[in-house]
């Protein structure tokens, strides 16, 4: 039999994404560098091991291999050499990643995954499924959309690994979409205000948001910016980093942010799930003046990752998987969004 390999099962995100795959009878392979973290999950799957650094391993890993999920982040340095064993075994690749950059790094290996008959799909949770999903409905609604506006908001607490990666990256230089282009852009820059009919929520710039890459592939619209919620004194960091850059990335600042990051959980507790909430906005517009905007709502961001990452594990095992760089909305439509119980897509005009 195939088998649908998970590889970064006991992070956060990844033991959320294992149980549910288990309690879907999906029966995964949880797979990592360390066997006994792994069994400690107590879960009823079989546990393989290999390393990142080890190539003949992880080929091992996926002689077998129906479909991969890494779910094992910094994706920055765990997405290259799992994306380079699925092109050596062509098994389809998906991740959990939200930024940019490591979307960036796909796009570019189009040719070379078309070539090898293998599937990349970057962002098969939050970032960016209901994002992805709202621009490819916004487009069809709007075929001559020049300008794609995306945001989102959450309620709820974040993990430990979230935290990391938003601090870590305040100095680090962004882009957004214009005129087919990316260009630079700084965080909160700009801001607007979205709502779903009812309410308002302040967002600001968000300049690393995959988005600018995924919506570009996706609908082929020009001009993409992305922008999300963060309390003030997250938008105040946001801009102060880029001229004090040193007060996030200098030995001192690191091993501060790293001792203080130690101290928090993993992640949130199940009742905290239960509570959390999402909300993620969509506007587009064309030349002639033409408005279509819509929302989506939906449950935690982290429970909503674990269902859509299910969910694409499922598709992609069964065969929708056609070669080449893919974002969710562009292989599975827009409803790929709404497979999360409690989710929903509705438009304002």
């Amino acid at each position: 039999m195939s088998s649908l390999i998970i590889y970064g099962a006991t992070g956060y995100v990844g033991r959320l994404v294992a149980r549910l795959a288990v309690d879907r009878g999906l029966r995964p392979v949880l797979a990592g560098r360390d066997a006994n973290r792994l069994a400690a999950l107590g879960l009823d799957a079989p546990v393989r091991t290999a390393a990142l650094d080890q190539p003949r391993a992880l080929d091992r890993l996926l002689a077998d291999a129906a479909v991969l999920l890494n779910a094992a982040g910094p994706f920055a340095r765990t997405q290259q050499p799992l994306l380079d064993a699925c092109v050596r075994t062509g098994t389809p690749y998906l991740d959990l990643s939200g930024e940019a950059a490591e979307f960036l790094t796909v796009w570019r290996r189009d040719a070379e995954l078309t070539a090898a008959g293998v599937m990349a799909m970057p962002g098969v949770g939050f970032g960016v499924v209901p994002t992805d999903a709202v621009a490819v409905h916004l487009a069809r609604r709007l075929p001559t959309a020049r300008r794609l506006e995306l945001s989102f908001a959450t309620v709820g607490r974040v993990s430990r690994g979230t935290l990391d990666t938003l601090t870590g990256g305040m100095a680090d230089a962004g882009v957004q979409r214009r005129d087919g282009r990316l260009v630079p852009a700084r965080a909160a820059a700009e801001h607007r205000w979205i709502g779903d009919g009812a309410t308002r929520t302040r967002v600001v710039t968000n300049p690393w948001r995959a988005d600018v890459v995924s919506a570009a592939r996706s609908t082929g619209v020009a001009d993409v910016a992305t922008f999300f919620a963060a309390p003030a004194p997250i938008r105040l960091a946001l801009r102060a980093a880029p001229a004090a850059p040193w007060l996030v990335t200098s030995p001192a600042a690191r091993r501060v942010r790293a001792a203080l990051l130690a101290r928090l959980p993993d992640g949130p507790t199940p009742a905290q799930l239960d509570a959390g909430r999402t909300l993620v906005h969509g506007l587009v517009r064309d030349d002639a003046g033409t408005v279509a905007e819509a929302v989506l709502t939906g449950p935690d961001a982290y429970r909503y990752s674990a269902h859509t990452a299910v969910e694409l594990l499922a598709r992609t095992a069964a065969g929708d998987a056609p070669p080449g760089y893919r974002t969710p909305a562009e292989v599975h439509g827009p409803r790929i969004a709404l497979t999360t119980p409690g989710t929903s897509l509705r438009d304002l005009r």
